[in-house]
């Protein structure tokens, strides 16, 4: 298929012409189209255009597809001012979709409680992240990026990373200079913003969700290092992580040098066994 048929169809998608979209579609479009930076359903979703929606839903659109800065189909529709057609999807597809976009109930109701967990995963006391931090997100206020203490930079970018806003988080909590090194599944070394762009991406690649455990966080404020042990374990995908581990330099409120460990694998262990082998 070439490019501009792609493009064609995700037009088609933006432009609520369904008729177009069934006629490229018979031609041999794929309804998975990603030679634009979205998929059709993608863009009839920022549209707003509901009966384009529902005919790609129909066609067995992906409703999990991430789009190229990972973004999900719910936090495109907030985004793009859709909160109808999101509120539709996650009533639709609530046995299908993690809704993990605090602008919706059903989001911060989800990030509550993974925000509980990881921090009664952290041992030591003092690396617990500030609940303030939390609000900040949930609120959509974040604040000036200037005098962070070195946890607040390390919990605001987690907490991003599980709302799905990878964008976001590089632009306040990454540096232009960093470094960053990829060891096990991918072994890359990676520089600056596009750097860890291609690092989210290709950990989406791979963990189709955001269903993290962190475990063992320990914060060293002094030394401006923050060391994270983290798991993942996604029966319904058919994978896990029960080796990942992530270090990162935070100088000057920006993360400057960044290693990752982890190691995808078939579902293999009961959540129980998962479990113990984080020595959770």
């Amino acid at each position: 298929m070439s490019q501009n048929f792609g493009n064609a169809l995700v037009a088609a998608a933006q432009n609520g012409d369904l008729i177009s979209i069934k006629t490229l579609l018979e031609k041999g479009a794929s309804v998975e189209d990603r030679s634009s930076r979205l998929t059709p359903l993608m863009a009839a979703v920022m549209a707003g255009n509901m009966e384009v929606v529902n005919f790609l839903l129909s066609a067995k659109a992906d409703i999990n597809a991430r789009d190229d800065d990972s973004r999900t189909i719910i936090k495109l529709a907030l985004d793009n001012n859709q909160r109808a057609i999101a509120e539709a999807l996650v009533k639709r597809f609530h046995d299908q979709l993690i809704v993990t976009d605090p602008r919706l109930r059903e989001g911060e109701e989800w990030l509550r409680r993974e925000f509980r967990s990881m921090s009664d995963n952290v041992k030591d006391p003092a690396s617990r992240p500030d609940p303030a931090v939390l609000e900040r997100i949930i609120a959509g206020k974040l604040g000036p990026t200037e005098n962070r203490s070195v946890s607040d930079v390390y919990w605001e970018h987690i907490l991003l990373r599980y709302v799905g806003d990878i964008p976001l988080d590089i632009e306040r909590n990454y540096s232009k200079n960093l470094v960053l090194s990829l060891v096990g599944t991918f072994e890359r070394i990676l520089k600056g913003h596009e750097g860890i762009k291609e690092s989210a991406r290709l950990l989406n690649s791979r963990l189709p969700t955001t269903k993290y455990d962190i475990v063992g966080t320990v914060v060293d404020k002094t030394g401006g290092w923050v060391t994270e042990r983290w798991g993942y374990h996604d029966v319904k995908n058919n994978l896990q992580v029960v080796d990942g581990i992530d270090s990162f330099l935070i100088q000057g409120g920006k993360i400057t040098v960044k290693m990752i460990n982890y190691t995808v694998q078939n579902y293999a262990d009961s959540r129980e066994e998962y479990r113990k082998k984080l020595g959770l």
